[in-house]
């Protein structure tokens, strides 16, 4: 940081501080975990998306997705491969919202709707058909 007034510094983008606080501090960043999943949390009006980055080798059947009380836990088991889990928190309770799922080229989304509801806990998400895509 410059010493001087942020005015008088030769380097200065307004929020760069902000962000790079933001960046290492925030747990959904892109960062690439050797040894475990790397995912990405948007949030839409509707819905909160969470995206995770699979190994090339996994099928839909090696998914397993758990609803937890604090958010969801994302665990790939391969024929191949060593088994991956990623524990994921949440800033609210997902128990009763209603979830989607789906796995195409390698990239898992999970659509948690902010006001749907469903009638009864679910504890695992289910994609539309099973099989190996």
């Amino acid at each position: 940081m410059c010493a001087k007034k942020k005015k008088d510094c030769f380097f200065q983008v307004e929020g760069f501080e902000q962000w790079m606080d933001q960046f290492f501090a925030d747990p959904y960043a892109s960062f690439y975990y050797p040894e475990g999943l790397r995912i990405d949390l948007f949030e839409t009006e509707q819905e909160y998306i969470l995206e995770a980055d699979v190994p090339p080798n996994a099928c839909q059947s090696d998914i397993m997705i758990e609803k937890t009380e604090n958010g969801l836990r994302i665990l790939i088991q391969t024929k191949t491969g060593p088994a991956l889990m990623r524990d994921i928190q949440l800033p609210v309770n997902i128990m009763y919202k209603r979830m989607n799922a789906s796995f195409e080229n390698g990239l898992l989304e999970i659509h948690i709707s902010k006001n749907e509801m469903v009638s009864v806990k679910e504890h695992t998400i289910h994609f539309p058909d099973e099989g190996c895509k």
